[in-house]
């Protein structure tokens, strides 16, 4: 029994081992298929990040712009609207009104040169595929200009002064979208 069971397992050995060499024998014959790999030692060259430094001074130049204006924008709307219940209340003289509607004209006009500084930036990065989305992002900021200009001249000021805000939020995206922070 002994002989038997040592026979069986010479047996199975040899044809594990014949079946293992047919194997090795049909993967020898069949074509690799591998996939085409780079040389060791050359890597990817990366595509390289463009440099819009130039671009986002003239952004930041346009949030310093706007923030200095919202600084000046407080006090002035706080006259404003100081003169305004004045002049409601029939205390303010003819000259003192002239001057409130003065002040008022040169806040709008402010607001407006801030509108078309920023259309202006916008326009510039329109005609290059390369800025579409600054470009969007700039008129978006445009848009938020406009609107404080539209408020303002309604004497909103405080609404007016939210969108004003809201333009720097934007310049600030804008900045972000060129990936250099």
């Amino acid at each position: 029994m002994k002989r038997v069971s040592i026979f069986i397992l010479f047996v199975l050995i040899a044809l594990c081992a014949a079946s293992q060499a047919r194997s090795l024998a049909r993967q020898r014959q069949q074509p690799k298929q591998q996939q085409k790999r780079p040389p060791r030692g050359v890597k990817p060259t990366p595509t390289p990040t463009p440099d819009m430094r130039t671009e986002a001074s003239e952004v930041v130049a346009q949030i310093k712009n706007v923030s200095n204006f919202i600084y000046i924008y407080g006090k002035v709307v706080n006259g404003l609207e100081v003169a305004d219940e004045q002049a409601k209340s029939n205390l303010a003289s003819p000259e003192t009104q002239a001057r409130i509607k003065e002040s008022k004209d040169k806040l709008i006009a402010k607001i407006r040169d801030v509108r078309i500084g920023l259309e202006d930036l916008a326009n510039k990065y329109q005609a290059s595929p390369r800025y579409q989305v600054q470009y969007l992002k700039l008129s978006y900021a445009t848009e938020a200009a406009i609107n404080a200009e539209r408020l303002a001249a309604a004497g909103r000021y405080n609404e007016a002064g939210k969108f004003l805000v809201t333009v720097v939020e934007r310049l600030a995206d804008t900045i972000v979208s060129m990936r250099l922070l």
